[in-house]
């Protein structure tokens, strides 16, 4: 299926694989909770990671409008609409942002994203769907 602009699509893909990394290099030093919160440091650090998370969620929030929710419903091995809601969490409920769930997010989630955000881009790339 060919969508609005696949060039577009995977252009704003690109910039979700590039918050993933830049996330990933920030938190290289961080293992614990503590790591955010016993220093200014690490609560820049946090602070950047939300920001970052958050707008992978509305990157993607957005391309599953463009394509009518039709991309992201052929790789159901990742929780879309957790996606958003985290977006949506973070955007307007950001005192209640719990740390352990941002590292949860980084070790967990994002390694899996990562991943399925490049295979749809070669997918795109390929017009395998």
């Amino acid at each position: 299926m060919q969508y609005t602009c696949n060039e577009e699509i995977i252009e704003q893909l690109k910039l979700v694989l590039e918050s993933i990394l830049i996330v990933q290099k920030r938190n290289e030093g961080i293992v614990s909770v503590d790591d955010y919160v016993s220093s200014s440091w690490g609560m820049t650090v946090l602070d950047a990671t939300l920001m970052r998370i958050q707008f992978i969620g509305e990157v993607i929030s957005s391309i599953d409008k463009k394509t009518k929710k039709l991309l992201f419903s052929k790789y159901p091995q990742i929780p879309w609409k957790q996606i958003y809601s985290m977006r949506n969490f973070i955007s307007h409920q950001y005192t209640d942002i719990d740390p352990e769930m941002v590292l949860v997010t980084l070790k967990k989630h994002l390694p899996p994203l990562q991943f399925t955000i490049e295979q749809i881009i070669e997918d795109l790339r390929e017009n395998n769907i």
